[in-house]
């Protein structure tokens, strides 16, 4: 018998144990330790650099593998990304707790519990894929319909009509960003422009300061038109560092026709300078990234109320009205803890801001896009509802035999 077991082994194939250990307890037990790990280590993180950094190195996509730091001291244990250990528990789960258990009205609630902790970890992929996070200001009686993120920045270059007005931008993506160190060189090509533009210097968080009444700050910087960026030490909340950098506008040839400073100072409306290539006027700005919604904004009344000597708000309200193609309506009032949900997007009342005098008050809206945002809580009842079938079913098989006479 034993010889038999020894042939039958030897003659799988290698596909047989790739299948094993993709579907085993052992991978399942190695993915939940590291996710451990890596939930222990970020929330240790998160309290010094703030939710931002943490998120963006523990769970982003592009994140291969981690290197926690604790108190700036790096600790030596390294660890694979997070997304990648939820993909790699994602095919676990499938292989192994549908596709390899057995299958029957026995196992029937462990399996749509398995379903469940699926979608659930299929939410979170689509929401890492996906998601999209911004801010949007309106003052009563006015509207909008776009939403600006609150940290992503982008660099818009606009050309002019004849009247001076801007024209629609050119959009130079977030994703140009997104690992950009001070010392690295970004190129980007402007096949639709007369010129390309180079950014060097990019910082995260930034003061902008001008030499004749900082002297003594400048550290070697360089400078353009008196001015010059300096690093500062980024702040938790990331929407309130500034961001900054130069650049200097190429001819196709590579040659330097001018140097610019841009400069995001966290207004509605970006400062913007200007450069002249053969002879039209071309605006630059740091801004964070603006994208539009499928709907109109409208703010009918917004009200609010703060805790007695606080700025922290009790009470915020607002009644809008959403205005889809230019003529459907629907009003919605919106409270706190009670968001607008439409094809995905939420809007959240964020902040409320009252009138100044002669003015109007304004709501802010935080916006986000998910396409998964009701997902966890679906994946949670079938969770919940195979775990009450699985129990239920040992309920009833214990009940049924306590009330069976047992047979000698």
């Amino acid at each position: 018998m034993s010889e038999v077991t020894s042939k039958a082994r030897k003659q799988r194939s290698i596909g047989w144990w790739i299948f094993r250990v993709m579907a085993g307890y052992e991978l399942a037990i190695l993915c939940l330790l590291l996710l451990f790990a890596a939930t222990f280590f970020g929330t240790l993180e998160q309290t010094q650099v703030g939710l931002y950094q943490t998120l963006r190195k523990y769970f982003d996509m592009e994140a291969l593998f981690i290197i926690p730091r604790l108190n700036g001291k790096i600790v030596p244990l390294p660890l694979p990304g997070t997304f990648w250990v939820c993909s790699v528990l994602f095919i676990n789960m499938t292989l192994g707790g549908l596709i390899r258990a057995r299958k029957g009205w026995k196992t029937a609630g462990v399996l749509i519990s398995h379903f469940g902790i699926l979608f659930m970890l299929l939410a979170g992929g689509v929401s890492q894929l996906k998601k999209q996070e911004g801010v949007m200001h309106v003052f009563q009686g006015d509207r909008s319909n776009y939403a600006k993120s609150y940290t992503e920045p982008t660099i818009e270059i606009y050309t002019y009509d004849a009247e001076g007005g801007r024209e629609k931008p050119y959009v130079v993506g977030t994703k140009h960003f997104n690992r950009l160190e001070q010392d690295e060189v970004l190129t980007v090509q402007l096949p639709e422009l007369p010129f390309n533009v180079k950014v060097t210097g990019f910082l995260r968080s930034s003061e902008l300061l001008e030499i004749s009444r900082a002297k003594d700050q400048h550290k070697g910087e360089s400078i353009v038109d008196g001015f010059f960026l300096q690093a500062r030490k980024r702040v938790q909340q990331e929407e309130n560092n500034l961001t900054g950098c130069y650049l200097t506008v190429e001819d196709k040839e590579g040659n330097a026709l001018q140097d610019v400073i841009l400069h995001y100072r966290g207004l509605s409306f970006p400062t913007e300078v200007t450069a002249n290539v053969d002879g039209k006027r071309y605006g630059f700005s740091l801004t964070r990234w603006i994208w539009p919604m499928p709907f109109e904004v409208e703010l009918n009344k917004t009200m609010g109320e703060y805790w007695p000597g606080t700025r922290d708000p009790s009470w915020f309200q607002s009644n809008i009205t959403k205005i889809e193609e230019g003529e459907i309506r629907r009003d919605y009032e919106i409270v706190m803890n009670k968001p607008m949900r439409h094809d995905g997007i939420t809007l959240y009342q964020a902040s409320w801001a009252p009138p100044m005098p002669g003015g109007l008050p304004s709501s802010g809206f935080a916006i986000v896009e998910n396409p998964s945002d009701q997902w966890p809580k679906w994946a949670l009842y079938i969770a919940t509802f195979g775990l009450l079938v699985h129990f239920g079913q040992k309920l009833v098989r214990f009940l049924v035999r306590s009330v069976t006479p047992k047979t000698k």
